[in-house]
């Protein structure tokens, strides 16, 4: 590969590969397809579905807003303490949440309201995961409408 090193000063892996290109990246999804075929797959999105529907379910049990029942793996949902600004307080309760550490949460806006989102997407998200991000929910609201 005597044009590999045409340019020391920057080495390119497309250079540097056997096959003088980019890396294949649709292999991590063709060969688990022809090796498992579709049937996996749909389980574990069926399985993310589910979870958002429980999710979805559970969270309002706990004194959450939820304006919007989910379509695919994303729930959006608030908390609206009886006094104080609510914008201020889910800010408050995202940053406990993520500071927690067992699990991570994200946030959006939706008409001017401070919202926190819950994207069950990740292969390794199960029950477990779900149960302890609303563990953590009610631990982290107790906390915060005690200070």
């Amino acid at each position: 590969m005597q044009d590999a090193f045409a340019t020391p000063d920057e080495l390119s892996p497309a250079e540097l590969s056997p096959e003088l290109t980019k890396h294949f990246r649709g292999l991590r999804l063709w060969l688990p397809l022809k090796l498992h075929g579709v049937g996996p797959f749909r389980a574990c999105l069926d399985e993310k579905l589910l979870l958002a529907k429980y999710f979805y379910e559970e969270v309002q049990k706990l004194g959450f807003e939820c304006r919007l029942e989910p379509e695919l793996s994303v729930v959006v949902y608030r908390y609206v303490p009886k006094t104080g600004d609510a914008n201020e307080f889910n800010k408050k309760l995202l940053e406990s949440v993520v500071a927690d550490g067992r699990v991570f949460i994200s946030s959006t806006m939706l008409e001017g309201n401070y919202t926190l989102r819950f994207a069950c997407l990740a292969f390794r998200t199960h029950l477990k995961t779900v149960d302890t991000l609303l563990e953590v929910l009610r631990d982290q609201v107790d906390a915060l409408a005690r200070q």
